[in-house]
Protein backbone atom coordinates (compact mmCIF):
# COMPACT_ATOMS: atom_id res chain seq x y z
CA UNK A 1 0.00 0.00 0.00
CA UNK A 2 2.92 2.69 0.98
CA UNK A 3 4.81 1.56 -2.16
CA UNK A 4 1.91 2.43 -4.17
CA UNK A 5 0.99 5.68 -2.97
CA UNK A 6 1.51 8.84 -4.28
CA UNK A 7 3.83 10.65 -1.79
CA UNK A 8 7.18 8.69 -2.95
CA UNK A 9 6.88 11.09 -6.42
CA UNK A 10 7.29 14.16 -4.71
CA UNK A 11 10.88 15.82 -5.94
CA UNK A 12 11.28 17.21 -2.38
CA UNK A 13 12.16 14.76 -0.04
CA UNK A 14 10.22 17.18 2.97
CA UNK A 15 7.02 16.44 0.82
CA UNK A 16 7.51 12.95 0.53
CA UNK A 17 7.58 12.74 4.15
CA UNK A 18 4.72 15.12 4.51
CA UNK A 19 2.72 13.06 1.91
CA UNK A 20 3.73 9.94 4.07
CA UNK A 21 2.10 11.83 7.42
CA UNK A 22 -0.83 12.79 5.02
CA UNK A 23 -1.64 9.55 4.12
CA UNK A 24 -1.26 7.89 7.24
CA UNK A 25 -4.15 10.62 8.54
CA UNK A 26 -6.44 9.55 5.45
CA UNK A 27 -6.24 6.08 6.36
CA UNK A 28 -7.92 6.92 10.21
CA UNK A 29 -11.57 5.73 8.93
CA UNK A 30 -13.81 3.97 10.48
CA UNK A 31 -13.64 1.44 13.82
CA UNK A 32 -10.12 2.44 15.94
CA UNK A 33 -9.71 -1.64 14.61
CA UNK A 34 -9.99 -0.88 10.88
CA UNK A 35 -7.11 1.51 10.96
CA UNK A 36 -4.55 0.91 14.22
CA UNK A 37 -1.38 -1.30 13.61
CA UNK A 38 -2.01 -5.05 14.37
CA UNK A 39 1.96 -5.25 15.19
CA UNK A 40 1.86 -2.16 18.23
CA UNK A 41 -1.20 -3.65 19.02
CA UNK A 42 0.37 -6.97 19.38
CA UNK A 43 3.71 -5.49 21.12
CA UNK A 44 1.54 -3.82 24.17
CA UNK A 45 -0.33 -7.15 24.59
CA UNK A 46 2.79 -9.52 24.30
CA UNK A 47 5.92 -7.37 25.51
CA UNK A 48 6.39 -8.96 28.70
CA UNK A 49 4.89 -12.45 28.41
CA UNK A 50 6.58 -13.47 24.47
CA UNK A 51 9.83 -11.71 23.98
CA UNK A 52 10.32 -13.35 20.52
CA UNK A 53 7.16 -11.86 19.53
CA UNK A 54 8.28 -8.30 21.00
CA UNK A 55 11.18 -8.41 18.74
CA UNK A 56 9.53 -9.56 15.89
CA UNK A 57 7.00 -6.32 16.55
CA UNK A 58 9.97 -3.96 17.12
CA UNK A 59 11.93 -5.38 13.70
CA UNK A 60 8.54 -4.85 11.80
CA UNK A 61 7.50 -1.62 13.16
CA UNK A 62 11.81 -0.18 13.06
CA UNK A 63 11.67 -1.71 9.33
CA UNK A 64 8.84 0.45 8.49
CA UNK A 65 10.58 3.65 10.16
CA UNK A 66 13.71 2.85 7.52
CA UNK A 67 11.50 3.42 4.79
CA UNK A 68 11.49 7.32 6.17
CA UNK A 69 15.01 7.28 7.13
CA UNK A 70 16.59 8.33 3.67
CA UNK A 71 13.74 10.97 2.95
CA UNK A 72 13.98 12.63 6.19
CA UNK A 73 18.07 12.84 6.37
CA UNK A 74 17.50 14.31 2.74
CA UNK A 75 15.62 16.97 3.84
CA UNK A 76 17.42 17.60 7.22
CA UNK A 77 20.70 18.20 5.09
CA UNK A 78 19.05 20.03 2.79
CA UNK A 79 17.35 22.26 5.18
CA UNK A 80 20.25 22.35 7.52
CA UNK A 81 18.52 21.42 10.56
CA UNK A 82 20.26 20.81 13.82
CA UNK A 83 22.71 17.69 13.32
CA UNK A 84 21.45 16.65 17.05
CA UNK A 85 18.36 15.26 14.88
CA UNK A 86 19.11 11.88 13.37
CA UNK A 87 17.11 10.79 10.15
CA UNK A 88 17.01 7.49 12.51
CA UNK A 89 14.89 8.94 15.69
CA UNK A 90 12.88 11.06 13.81
CA UNK A 91 11.84 8.07 11.85
CA UNK A 92 10.93 6.19 14.91
CA UNK A 93 9.11 8.95 16.39
CA UNK A 94 6.97 9.28 13.94
CA UNK A 95 5.91 5.39 14.76
CA UNK A 96 6.19 6.43 18.25
CA UNK A 97 3.24 9.02 17.78
CA UNK A 98 0.87 6.89 15.13
CA UNK A 99 0.96 4.14 17.69
CA UNK A 100 -0.06 6.53 20.44
CA UNK A 101 -2.61 8.11 18.20
CA UNK A 102 -3.91 4.44 17.40
CA UNK A 103 -3.72 3.68 21.54
CA UNK A 104 -5.83 6.69 21.90
CA UNK A 105 -8.32 6.64 19.13
CA UNK A 106 -9.08 2.81 20.90
CA UNK A 107 -9.46 3.99 24.19
CA UNK A 108 -11.49 6.98 23.26
CA UNK A 109 -13.56 4.51 20.76
CA UNK A 110 -12.82 7.85 18.57
CA UNK A 111 -10.99 8.12 15.52
CA UNK A 112 -10.99 11.86 15.85
CA UNK A 113 -7.96 11.43 18.93
CA UNK A 114 -6.14 9.83 15.75
CA UNK A 115 -6.58 12.47 13.28
CA UNK A 116 -5.59 15.03 16.13
CA UNK A 117 -2.26 13.11 16.71
CA UNK A 118 -1.54 12.63 13.47
CA UNK A 119 -2.14 16.76 12.47
CA UNK A 120 0.12 16.85 15.58
CA UNK A 121 2.65 15.14 13.83
CA UNK A 122 2.51 16.81 10.33
CA UNK A 123 2.77 20.43 12.55
CA UNK A 124 5.73 19.38 14.02
CA UNK A 125 7.48 18.73 10.97
CA UNK A 126 6.52 21.74 9.55
CA UNK A 127 7.82 23.80 12.42
CA UNK A 128 10.84 21.26 12.61
CA UNK A 129 11.68 22.34 8.87
CA UNK A 130 10.66 25.77 9.15
CA UNK A 131 7.12 25.43 6.56
CA UNK A 132 4.20 27.47 7.41
CA UNK A 133 2.05 25.12 9.00
CA UNK A 134 -1.20 24.49 7.63
CA UNK A 135 -4.46 25.22 10.09
CA UNK A 136 -6.74 22.57 8.74
CA UNK A 137 -3.84 19.52 8.88
CA UNK A 138 -4.42 19.73 13.48
CA UNK A 139 -6.31 21.04 15.78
Amino acid sequence: MFAAAAYPLHDDPLARVLGYIDLRAQLIAGQPAEFSCVVGTMSQEVFQTHPRVRAACLVSISGHARTLEADIAAALAERRIDARITAGSLALHTQAVLQGAFILAKAGNDPAAAKDSVGHLRCYFELLFNTHPTRETHS
